[in-house]
């Protein structure tokens, strides 16, 4: 019988019992291992490419949104120019202009008995680039005698300062920074910025290893954080692409932008990014960046013009700019100071000597009011609605565009001490308003919106419209010398009652002393500011006269006239009220006023130039008789406080009272400057001021700091001083009788050979 062969025995497969063995295991895990890293590298390179993408794109374009700039005016210096020796010292103060004998660089002056000496800055103007200047200016009693450039003694007919910057348009909680080059920035202050913050600058590739194990030394040997590992680069990676969260995902994103920006951009590129971007310090509700208005806010001179202990000083507060915060902590910033200077020194970046005087500085700094816009609220209200009505691209409005102004710091300043100096023992809550221009050229120089001048909010100057009484009679008589062969300055007007109905009620006007004096001349009317005949002509000619004249001299909207409207009885502004009287002062010649003279790019290439149309709305001849009318109203008249002040200086002006002296109005000019000035009450309650009592001496206090400059008016070719009867108001012969001499339109009057009366 045969036997099956037995079935083989069947093993595991090798395969199976290599799987569990630690070599396989080892295997598969490096497998994985190199997968996941592989994931992990292609992650990495994508996000390299999206940061890459991102970051070059921000930062080879507009990297910041940078503020509007705003300028006063230059000041401008000729031979002949009125102004004095201290005067001009104080325009150089406000420009923080060092005073120094030696004057061995821009931004220096010195004074002797008769002679100022200024090293001018460069600065870029409408008109162009101003190199540095030193030159020599020379005084007499009535102003500037002589110019001299220095170098080459030669005398030049004119110069000019740079124009004081007073304001950043910054928006609430926005950055606020100056840009400035890197060529710009003193090489000392970048050799201490490196040697403080990051002294293997130029040698790492955007992340310092070493850099973050000494730090870490560091601060385990102290015990506490002393020292950052972060270098420079990565510091502006942080400030411009990153929030401030202390996470290990935001300091890995900082080492990555770090490296990227080392790859795209070269290290000076990185470091004037810095310059412009480190933030240095809190100005009320915006954040002030960048060493170029750094330098601004604390010491209020250009980055080019600080010493050793000013850029010991701010490069030492970025540690901590709340913490060694100059103004609230002095002694903090001091010792922070010194601690960079001793590296300054050790370093050899000074000498024993230069070390030894900068640490003896005082830490001084600039007190935060004076830092740009103190007491211009109001005039930097009326730049900023000027500015919104012009087109300009919004990609030139983000990138530091100059805006210069017609302000004059000095008016300014004059004006807001005369009115804090009157309004001081008045009614605590009286308000004022007041705007100064020159109205050749119709500029707004100065311009306070409230008693307090430096506050904000309601602008009074421009925004308040309130009854403006008197201030209304030149239209009124103006047109009435316009009526040729109608009316002269001796024309009769009635001065006895008159009953009306105004506004749906009966209305009897009333002179200011309630008194009539039967008939009276149209110049004494308007100089002595009499209602009765100024109603009674005011009818005469017509209400739509009236409007029409208003329209004439510049009101630019619709107001509705009744007969009370004759004495005032309509609401205007302080800004159109001077509107008004830019045309009466300037001959009849009506040019808008503006505060804007022209704004730039930030390069210096116009946006916009201030166009000057000026049109003719009134004759010379008439004008000639309404101006020597105002010029009696201060020489005699309701204003004649103005020639006890000013003995032997012709100025004209009108004064204005609303009903129930609610308002008090003064507007006078001089030979250059119109000034108007309103005061009153927000609840419109009454002041118990006339504007002869109230405006009229803030007009008055003003000219005595700004001295005035007598007016000149020469009489026009077809105006001849002529006789009139002063009983009948008719032209008559020279030798009669009861004769007035007053000027008159020689055309429209007859030669007189005989009197007409006895």
């Amino acid at each position: 019988m045969s036997r099956k062969p037995a079935a083989p025995t069947r093993r595991a497969k090798p395969a199976a019992a290599g799987r569990s063995s630690p070599g396989y295991r080892l295997k598969r895990s490096a497998l994985f291992l190199g997968k996941l890293a592989l994931l992990l590298l292609l992650i990495l390179t994508f996000y390299l490419i999206y940061l890459d993408s991102k970051i070059s794109k921000k930062f080879s374009g507009q990297k910041w949104q940078v503020p509007a700039q705003i300028y006063a005016r230059s000041v401008e210096l000729v031979p002949g120019k009125v102004i004095t020796q201290q005067q001009l010292m104080a325009q150089l103060d406000a420009l923080q202009y060092q005073r120094n004998p030696a004057l061995n660089a821009p931004g220096q002056y010195s004074v002797s008995r008769n002679h100022i000496s200024i090293y001018r800055r460069p600065f870029t103007y409408v008109d162009g680039y101003e190199a540095p200047l030193l030159f020599s200016v020379e005084f007499n009693r009535s102003g500037i005698n002589r110019i001299t450039q220095r170098q080459q003694q030669d005398a030049v007919n004119f110069a000019r300062l740079e124009p004081q910057l007073i304001e950043h348009l910054v928006a609430a909680q926005q950055e606020d920074r100056e840009l400035v080059r890197l060529e710009q920035v003193p090489e000392l202050f970048k050799d201490t910025l490196l040697l403080v913050e990051d002294r293997e600058f130029y040698h790492h590739h955007g992340v310092s290893p070493l850099s973050v194990l000494r730090a870490l030394w560091v601060n385990i040997t102290a015990g506490k954080t002393v020292q950052g590992g972060s270098t420079l680069t990565q510091q502006l990676a942080k400030n411009m692409y990153l929030s401030s969260d202390r996470t290990l995902w935001r300091k890995a994103n900082e080492a990555l932008i770090a490296l990227v920006l080392d790859y795209r951009f070269n290290k000076d590129q990185i470091l004037e990014a810095y310059i412009n971007e480190v933030f240095v310090g809190q100005n009320y509700a915006n954040a002030v960046h960048g060493f170029g208005l750094g330098a601004r806010f604390y010491f209020g001179k250009p980055l080019t013009e600080l010493q050793p202990a000013e850029y010991a000083l701010m490069i030492g507060l970025l540690k901590g700019p709340s913490y060694f915060d100059p103004r609230r902590h002095p002694q903090r910033a001091q010792q922070r100071r010194d601690v960079v200077l001793r590296l300054m020194f050790e370093q050899h970046l000074l000498n024993r000597q230069q070390y030894e005087h900068a640490v003896q500085q005082p830490v001084t700094v600039l007190p935060r009011g004076q830092y740009l816009n103190s007491g211009y609220a109001a005039y930097l209200d009326g730049v900023k609605k000027e500015l919104r009505q012009l087109s300009i691209s919004p990609e030139y409005r983000d990138q530091g565009i100059k805006v210069f102004t017609y302000l004059d710091t000095q008016a300014q300043r004059a004006a807001e001490q005369a009115l804090q100096t009157q309004l001081a023992p008045l009614d605590s809550e009286l308000q004022a308003a007041m705007i100064v221009a020159n109205y050749q050229q119709a500029e707004i120089i100065a311009m306070v919106g409230s008693k307090d001048g430096v506050q904000g909010g309601f602008n009074r100057a421009i925004d308040a419209r309130r009854q403006i009484g008197s201030i209304i009679k030149p239209v009124i008589y103006l047109e009435a010398l316009a009526q040729r062969g109608r009316y002269t300055l001796a024309s009769r007007l009635e001065d006895n009652p008159i009953r009306l109905r105004s506004n749906d009620q009966d209305w009897q006007p009333q002179n200011f002393d309630k008194q009539y004096r039967g008939n009276v001349s149209l110049i004494d009317a308007l100089a002595d500011s009499l209602n009765i005949p100024t109603v009674r002509l005011g009818l005469q000619l017509g209400l739509p006269a009236i409007n029409d004249g208003l329209r004439k001299l510049g009101l630019n909207r619709k107001v509705k006239l009744h007969p009370a409207a004759l004495l005032g009885a309509i609401e205007l502004s302080p800004l159109e009220v001077t509107q008004l009287y830019q045309t009466l002062a300037n001959n009849g010649r009506h040019q808008q006023l503006t505060t804007l003279y022209a704004v730039t790019d930030s390069n210096g290439h116009v946006l916009h130039m201030r166009d000057h149309q000026l049109t003719q709305r009134y004759n010379n001849e008439e004008i000639y008789l309404l101006q020597y009318a105002l010029m009696q109203a201060a020489k005699t008249g309701t204003a004649k406080m103005l020639n006890r002040q000013f003995p032997g200086v012709i100025l004209a002006g009108k004064t204005g009272t609303s009903s129930d002296y609610r308002d008090s109005w003064f507007s006078g000019f001089d030979q250059q400057t119109l000034t108007t000035v309103w005061l009153g009450r927000d609840d419109n309650k009454t002041i118990g001021l006339t504007g002869a009592t109230g405006a009229l001496g803030v007009f008055s206090r003003y000219y005595s700091l700004q001295p005035p400059d007598s007016l000149i008016r020469a009489m026009p070719e077809q105006v001849s001083l002529q006789a009139f009867s002063l009983n009948s108001g008719y032209a008559e012969a020279q030798n009669c009788l009861n004769i007035l001499l007053l000027p008159a339109i020689s055309v429209e009057m007859p030669v007189m050979t005989q009197c007409t009366e006895e």
